[in-house]
């Protein structure tokens, strides 16, 4: 059983054999957030622990495969649109940095580049004819599709957003 540790609102594996398994048997991939004992005053590459966010904590514990160590209660609450994601077969991190909610994979990101930002909106969010061009023009400086994902009728719906760039 693998074995996550939370420290305040931030998730934590530090056993190599658990990131590996993550990462081979379950497509979790999550980020590396140490330091290299060899190269400690270099910020290019990290190692151990491995940070996870709370959707995959919540995926994987949910799923029987980790358990969680926590001194505070635990407060995860389930994705339905990152259970959507993995059970299609994505590799997925955060997408912060690209202005979404998650980056998606279709092999290991070791291997490949990612080809999506997703953001969530609820059906009660107003999208702006300026948000969608905002989106789209910069998921494609980045090389990527932005997608607007969301529930409508209790099914989960992604719109992409491309620049034409006419």
């Amino acid at each position: 059983m693998i074995t996550i540790h939370q420290y305040g609102t931030k998730y934590f594996v530090f056993d190599a054999k658990d990131v590996e398994t993550l990462r081979c048997e379950y497509r979790i991939v999550g980020a590396l957030s140490g330091t290299l004992s060899q190269f400690p005053l270099q910020n290019t590459f990290y190692g151990l622990p491995l940070l996870l966010l709370p959707e995959q904590v919540e995926f994987i514990v949910r799923q029987g495969w980790a358990q969680l160590v926590s001194k505070d209660p635990n407060t995860l609450c389930t994705s339905p649109l990152f259970d959507d994601l993995w059970s299609k077969g994505y590799f997925i991190t955060s997408g912060i940095k690209f202005g979404g909610d998650y980056l998606l994979y279709h092999q290991d990101p070791m291997s490949t580049h990612s080809q999506f930002v997703v953001a969530q909106h609820s059906s009660e969010q107003l999208i702006t004819p300026l948000d969608i061009i905002q989106k789209g023009r910069l998921a494609t400086n980045v090389k990527k599709t932005h997608v607007l994902a969301g529930t409508i009728k209790d099914a989960m719906t992604y719109y992409s957003i491309e620049w034409a760039g006419f």
